[in-house]
């Protein structure tokens, strides 16, 4: 549209000012069902709406006018109290800002609105006239992204199909200059959760896609979609107090560089002398500590509150309560807890198919609720919290809880794994089978769930985040599911150590200890090398042999490590040390088991492993190390 011309800007400003405000609207008129007589909510609701249709006005999109308006009328009544809120108005208000939703989509697509659907229309009209609301406009629940598991980047050993020649690949890198850092990959995910009743069959894992808002009519504009869309993905708010922080940083690190360039100018010249040598360690050491706090107040540039996220699922959680015929409240916590932005964007789509899980399976309806002696209203938390490097993010029902057994049982039946390995599993390492591929409890889908891919997916997306999930449960209690994240991304905490006098990074999240390997530890468990460490039968396995390796030395050392399944000793010939990385992806080449590249103090170039995915690929064979060949070195 010409009117549109030259305002592109413009139109991004509304887009990201009205989202927000639409958001914040959605969550007091969720907090309103529950309070409907508190006046300053709904005053402050009406604000927003208002706000809304005003820019809309200003940039003439005349269908969002039309039913902010009429939404912005009902609102007027209720606060006047010529109207009394019920969930069936309710269910028509947010059917109405759903699709006002949709029509920010559009727009930034580029698409101009057209009117919005007739019925939505009509059940407005109908309740401004007193009239009860049309029931087929009841608000859905707004849908997740699509499910879909992400699709493997390509690598060289796949396309061969053969190992990766980890020399070679050394060699290559020798050669080729570092490439700039890359973002995460986005993250395209599934939903979440296993639960059962004590004494009913236990349903399904996972949602099919939720009902989405009636259709909105549009036409196109003349704005690129490329470049608001672009726009909206890299912009980014940030306190100026924070700004005013990196601007000094820079400053006081000009100086020293001024500094260090008339010492270098000195030393060149001759000038050894010892106050000469003190001055340029001094200058270096505070060279070190600037960019260290510089780094540190870049990367707080990066970070965003955590509730920006939260904010959306309240809304989420009300609508899938309604149409399942549940009631419950979603209680959030630690909002104010800070992300990486990147981290943010790509946990959405886990966390809205935890919390229809925690919904959809997790808690009971209201008569089941009743007959187990519960309180007819389901909780339902969702809280944040800094711990160390590290986010927990917990997803809490009081609801019925996963039974182990039954999670066995099923897992057999689909031919997952074998009677004897679930005999073999404790409880806890029953609750861990709803990450695999294919599991599922429920014969029969419904138009919320029952599709057969979840948790494995959503598992896949948090790892990719170098985060892990875990899992705990009590039948007829409840479920939490705990969500470990490091702060950012850009910078990697890790153990580097060393095979074959060549040295690789391991996340250090999944490292808990380093132990000394020696024969008098080493027992033998159906054939393979294992070492008892408090009680606790761990697995020995060889670091060159998951690479494919042959093994130059005895293992020394083994690096007690975490992952999301189980427990295991990476026997390893020495350690380097701690450090933290920035990883460089690799260019045109992805071998599997590798998450990227970084450089060492010295120069030389670190492979930063990718444990899930080395362990995933990797056959029983070439990385476990049998007790005989084991026991005859360390001996």
């Amino acid at each position: 549209m010409s009117e549109f011309t030259g305002m592109d800007e413009l139109l991004q400003d509304f887009l990201t000012e009205a989202t927000e405000l639409l958001s914040d609207v959605d969550n007091k008129l969720v907090e309103l069902e529950k309070r409907p007589d508190d006046r300053n909510l709904l005053n402050d609701i009406f604000r927003g709406f208002h706000t809304i249709k005003g820019g809309a006005g200003f940039l003439s999109v005349d269908a969002m006018v039309s039913l902010c308006h009429r939404t912005e009328n009902l609102f007027d009544k209720l606060r006047n109290g010529e109207m009394t809120l019920d969930p069936e108005i309710m269910d028509t208000i947010l059917a109405a800002t759903a699709i006002v939703q949709d029509m920010f989509v559009m727009l930034q697509q580029g698409r101009m609105p057209g009117p919005a659907d007739a019925g939505v229309l009509a059940a407005l009209d109908n309740v401004l006239e007193g009239g009860s609301p049309v029931k087929k406009t009841a608000a859905p629940a707004p849908a997740p992204a699509p499910v879909a598991a992400p699709a493997p980047a390509p690598t060289a050993a796949a396309s061969s199909g053969n190992e990766p020649d980890w020399q070679m690949l050394y060699n290559a890198l020798l050669d080729i200059d570092a490439p700039a850092a890359a973002a995460p990959a986005p993250v395209i995910s599934a939903p979440a959760a296993v639960f059962e009743a004590a004494d009913e069959p236990m349903p399904l894992t996972e949602l099919a896609p939720p009902l989405k808002a009636a259709p909105v009519q549009n036409k196109p504009m003349s704005n690129s979609p490329q470049q608001l869309a672009a726009s909206a993905e890299t912009t980014i708010r940030i306190d100026t107090v924070r700004l005013d922080q990196v601007l000094n940083l820079s400053g006081e690190i000009g100086l020293t560089k001024n500094r260090l360039t008339t010492l270098r100018a000195d030393v060149m010249s001759g000038k050894m002398d010892t106050t000469t040598l003190k001055a340029l360690d001094d200058a270096i050491s505070q060279l070190d500590l600037l960019v260290s706090d510089l780094q540190n107040a870049v990367m707080k540039t990066r970070m965003q509150p955590i509730g920006r996220l939260f904010q959306k699922y309240p809304r989420l959680a009300r609508d899938l309560a309604r149409q399942l015929g549940k009631d419950v409240e979603l209680v959030i916590t630690g909002e104010e807890t800070e992300l990486d932005k990147t981290m943010l964007e790509d946990l959405n789509d886990p966390l809205v198919h935890l919390v229809r899980n925690a919904v959809d399976h997790g808690v009971e309806t209201i008569a089941e609720r009743q007959a187990a002696g519960k309180p007819t209203k389901a909780i339902v938390e969702l809280s944040a919290v800094q711990v160390g490097d590290h986010i927990l993010i917990e997803i809490t029902d009081d609801g019925r809880g996963m039974r182990p057994d039954v999670i066995r049982k099923k897992a057999v039946e689909k031919g997952l794994i074998d009677i004897e390995t679930a005999n073999s599993l404790d409880d806890k390492q029953s609750l861990q089978l709803i990450f695999m591929p294919g599991f599922s409890t429920k014969d029969q889908i419904t138009n919320v769930s029952g599709r057969g891919v979840g948790m494995d997916v959503v598992k896949t997306n948090i790892q990719r985040l170098n985060g892990r999930i875990d899992i705990q449960s009590t039948v007829t209690e409840g479920s939490r599911f705990t969500i470990s994240l490091p702060l950012t991304l850009a910078i990697l905490p890790v153990l580097v150590v060393k095979v074959c006098d060549q040295p690789f990074a391991v996340p250090l999240a999944m490292v808990r200890e380093i132990i000394t390997i020696r024969g008098d530890q080493v027992q033998e468990v159906s054939g393979r090398a294992t070492i008892v460490v408090r009680d606790e039968i761990l697995p020995v396995k060889s670091l060159a042999r998951l690479i494919g390796w042959e093994e130059t030395q005895v293992p020394q050392f083994g690096v007690l490590m975490q992952s999301a399944e189980h427990s295991f000793i990476l026997a390893v010939d020495s350690f380097v040390g701690r450090d933290d990385v920035v990883i460089k992806p690799l260019q045109n080449i992805r071998p599997r088991g590798v998450a990227g590249a970084t450089l060492s103090g010295d120069g030389s170039v670190v492979l930063v492993l990718d444990m899930e995915d080395l362990l995933s690929s990797a056959g029983a064979d070439n990385s476990a190390i049998k007790t005989s060949r084991f026991l005859d070195k360390v001996a």
